[in-house]
Parts: C-alpha cells; sequence; structure tokens
C-alpha cells in the first residue's frame, strides 16, 4: 500500500511556496499517495476566489499531477472585516471576512470540505476552523505531513499554530498515530528570498530568519529539487510554468527567488512518550508540556511577534517547582529535549529528572531561547515514573513550552525520503550553461519590468474597483495606471 502525504497550507499559490518541488516529486511517486488541503479561499479580494482556487487545482493537476479528489477547501476567509483574525476568534459570534462571508463556502463548482463531509457550513468561529483541520488530518491520517511553518503571513501563522495544536490532540488521543512532520517556512527563503537562482556558482537556499526562529542549522533537512525544476531553462522548467498559472498573484515575478537548487524543511518529533502519559505539576500548567506547540502568538496580525503563555511555570512561592510524569506501562528512555522561552538568549535554567529505577538524576543547563535542549544518556529501561525538578534559572522566565521524553534511537527518515536529500549541485557550469544564464536572468528582468508597466487584468481590477465585474480592461484604465506609475516616478 502507498503511504499517504497530506500538505497543509492556507492559499492558492503556498502549494508551491510550501510544498514545491518536494510535492511534485512525491506526488509522482508509485510510493505515496498525496492530498493538499487548503485552509482558506483566498478570497482577500472576493472576485478573485473562484479564480484562485481554479489556478490551484491546474497547478496540482499538472504540476504533480493530483486529482481534485484529493484536494481539500476549508473555506475559511482570507482577511477579516474587523481586523482581527480567527486563530483568536473568542464566543459565539462568528467573524465576518472581508469576502462578507460569516460560514465557510467554496466557489460554484468546488464544495468546502465541512459541506461535503457533514452537508453544512461551519461558522467563521476558532473552534469550528480548529474542528474542521483536525477532522480531515484525522480522515486522511497520512504518514507523512508537510505543514506551512511560522511566517510572515498571519493565515501561515494561524495554519501553523492550529495544525499543531490538532496534531497534539491528536497523538493524546490516539496512540497509534504518530505521523512524519515536516514544517516549511513559506516566505523567508522563498516568496521572500534570495534572488540568487541565476546566481554562479549555484547555491542552496540561504534562510535569513532562522535566528527568530526555533530551530538552528543543524536541523534543517535539505531536498533537491527535482532536477527538471532546478534547470536555469526557465521556458522548459516546469516550476516556472507551475507559477505562471497563478496569474492573479503573478507568481512568475518571484521565480528567481522562489525556485533555487534545494528546498529547507524542518523536522517536528512525534515520538514523544508524554502524549501517552498522565502529568501533574506542583504549580502551574503542565498541559503546556505536552501540546506540540513550540511557542504561541497574541497577535498572529502584528508584524513584530506578540508573545503568548504558552509554557510550564510553577509559582514563584512553590518550593517544589515539579513536574511528575507518570507512564502507564514501562517505557525505555534515552533522550530529554526541552524547550524554554525567556525574555533573552542569555536567560537559562537548571532541570534535574529523576527516574523511579535509577537514583542517579540527568541534569540539564536549559536555554531559555525558544530552541531545542537535547540531553543524551544511558538508556533507562522499565521506567514508570519520571520527575522533573527545576533547581535554579536566571533572568526572566517564561516557562517551559515542551517537553519531549524520548526512546534513545530517533526515528530515522524513510528510505525514499532519505534519497531525496539535497547531495549537491548537478549542474555542469560551462560556458555555454553560464551564457544562457545570463540570459535568462536578462529576460526574466525585462518581464518584471514590462509587467510594471503593462500589468495583468488581475492587477488593475484590485487597482480600481470599479471595473471588477468588467470581462475586459477598458485601455483608458490601462493609460491612466501607467499615468500614474509615470507621474510617483517624476516626483
Amino acid at each position: 500500500m502507498r503511504e499517504k502525504v497530506l500538505l497543509i497550507v492556507p492559499h492558492p499559490d503556498d502549494e508551491l511556496l510550501v510544498g514545491g518541488g518536494l510535492l511534485r516529486t512525491l506526488a509522482r511517486s508509485e510510493a505515496y499517495e498525496v492530498y493538499v488541503v487548503y485552509t482558506t479561499n483566498g478570497d482577500f479580494y472576493p472576485h478573485e476566489d473562484k479564480l484562485r482556487l481554479r489556478e490551484a487545482l491546474q497547478v496540482l493537476d499538472g504540476f504533480c499531477g493530483l486529482e481534485e479528489n484529493h484536494v481539500f477547501f476549508l473555506g475559511c476567509g482570507d482577511g477579516w472585516k474587523d481586523g482581527g483574525h480567527i486563530y483568536h476568534q473568542a464566543g459565539q459570534k462568528p467573524l465576518v471576512s472581508t469576502a462578507g462571508k460569516t460560514e465557510t463556502y467554496a466557489p460554484e463548482g468546488l464544495a468546502d470540505y465541512r459541506y461535503a463531509r457533514s452537508g453544512r457550513h461551519s461558522a467563521y468561529r476558532r473552534a469550528d476552523f480548529k474542528q474542521d483541520l483536525k477532522d480531515v488530518i484525522a480522515d486522511v491520517r497520512a504518514e507523512i505531513l508537510l505543514v506551512v511553518d511560522f511566517d510572515a503571513h498571519a493565515d501561515h501563522r494561524a495554519a501553523s499554530l492550529l495544525t499543531e495544536e490538532c496534531l497534539g490532540e491528536l497523538f493524546r488521543e490516539d496512540s497509534s498515530y504518530r505521523p512524519f512532520v515536516l514544517k516549511r517556512f513559506g516566505y523567508d527563503g522563498v516568496w521572500k528570498g534570495r534572488p540568487d537562482f541565476f546566481e554562479m556558482p549555484r547555491r542552496g537556499t540561504v534562510l535569513a530568519e532562522l535566528y527568530r526562529t526555533p530551530y538552528t542549522p543543524e536541523e534543517e533537512l535539505r531536498f533537491a529539487m527535482p532536477k527538471e525544476c532546478a534547470l536555469p531553462y526557465l521556458a522548459r522548467n516546469p516550476f516556472y510554468r507551475a507559477l505562471l498559472c497563478h496569474r492573479t498573484q503573478e507568481a512568475w515575478q518571484k521565480a528567481d527567488e522562489i525556485i533555487n537548487i534545494d528546498e529547507v524543511f524542518f523536522r517536528r518529533n512525534t515520538d514523544n512518550l508524554l502524549y501517552g502519559a498522565a502529568i501533574s505539576a506542583s504549580s502551574g500548567n503542565p498541559s503546556y508540556l505536552r501540546d506540540f506547540k513550540l511557542f504561541d502568538c497574541g497577535d498572529v496580525t502584528a508584524e513584530a511577534f506578540v508573545a503568548k503563555e504558552c509554557g510550564w511555570k510553577p509559582e514563584e512561592e512553590d518550593e517544589e517547582k515539579t513536574v511528575r510524569i507518570c507512564f502507564e506501562t514501562p517505557q525505555t528512555v534515552g533522550r530529554i529535549a526541552v524547550y524554554a522561552r525567556g525574555n533573552n538568549s542569555t536567560d537559562s535554567l537548571r532541570a534535574a529528572f529523576f527516574f523511579d529505577t535509577d537514583s542517579e538524576p540527568v541534569r540539564m543547563e536549559v536555554r531559555a531561547d525558544g530552541k531545542r535542549n537535547l540531553c543524551t544518556f544511558a538508556m533507562r529501561e522499565e521506567v514508570r515514573e519520571i520527575t522533573l525538578h527545576i533547581e535554579a534559572w536566571e533572568g526572566v522566565f517564561w516557562g517551559i513550552t515542551e517537553l519531549e521524553v524520548l526512546p534513545p534511537e530517533e526515528t530515522k527518515l524513510p528510505d525514499t525520503l532519505e534519497g531525496l536529500l539535497f547531495r549537491g549541485d548537478s549542474l555542469k557550469m560551462t560556458n555555454m550553461v553560464k551564457t544562457r544564464m545570463r540570459w535568462e536572468k536578462a529576460v526574466l528582468s525585462l518581464k518584471r519590468k514590462i509587467s510594471r508597466w503593462l500589468p495583468n487584468s488581475y492587477t488593475l481590477r484590485r487597482y480600481y474597483p470599479e471595473i471588477v465585474e468588467r470581462r475586459y480592461v477598458p485601455v483608458r484604465y490601462r493609460a491612466a495606471y501607467m499615468a500614474e506609475l509615470l507621474k510617483k516616478k517624476i516626483e
């Protein structure tokens, strides 16, 4: 039987930004059966909803060979009239999207997931949104999940955090479900990547914002772009042709940023033994320790990151400062990973882990910078209880956001994925290739300049809402647009 792959992204076009060449490779492999779920309709401009979804279906068909019945539309809004976001919605009153909707929908000819599954639509409430996403994950039950990571866009952030929230619940409810989770940023290194596709010698993706994330360079999993998609000859490049399909977004203009010789993903460990354990604490909320969320955000729409309470922290007056972990059946433990957050990278804490099978505790110095602190130790067998005790902390301590108690050996990459890792650029840099690359770069630059002065009809309809319903854009609007550009340039 083929293994299932589920890609979770917010917008039509994110299948290329987040799934990328890896999605194409897996979808065209005999070993995998691929599904895609879009959390929003991409209807920030309401008249574009059907266009954007149809563009995505065209890409998934042509670029990936994916059938329409393997694509799910949650039907959530792309933008909200009150300026907030559904991720923070509370109460029973649904939000109103910028498209004027209060419940999930799909354009004519398509069906949103909840309606197709239950014969009704879901209200634009956080709880409904989360339940729809959780149900999709549970229904597909994919062995591999490709998920958008916490990006600069509010919808990317919401999809990332809510997927983690759903997975944390599913892992606690079903001990047999432990998928392989890979996350990828759609902005850093991609939509807002370096325009280096035509640089010589060619180099791998550069993540400029990695220091802001819970990850380190050592955790990067670099998958090779399919050879045919790494070609610097855009007319023959399937990835470039797929970008051309997203005409409403004019995604092709970002080709030299989006397309690269490799794609960077990060693995989220799902082997945490805490999902099947009973947890109690001397004070504070220990549920944060196993919710699969490495952090939470107080406002996904804010440009600067707004931290939200998301970690276990004992009360100041608590003299014990402990968490007790009890397993229903004996476990074998050999690694512990701790994520903690403080005020800056110098904050730290010292933690000790006591095992019921051994009098010798495992002690860890934990950086409270949000990144992974991994401790490997002599294997403990037949473990039924572990007690975590905070011995000391320095600086401002916001809490331990995730605690992973792990088996001695890490689960390896599936062989098929291992074989897709980037091993180096295979393109031979001959003089002819170099000349062709310079030519392709110049042509792409020229096309962008022309498009700036002569944008497509979708861009003009955004700029002039009064022509949204018109089939063709009158010439006078194109002339007016060019005149305004010229005026700005002169000024």
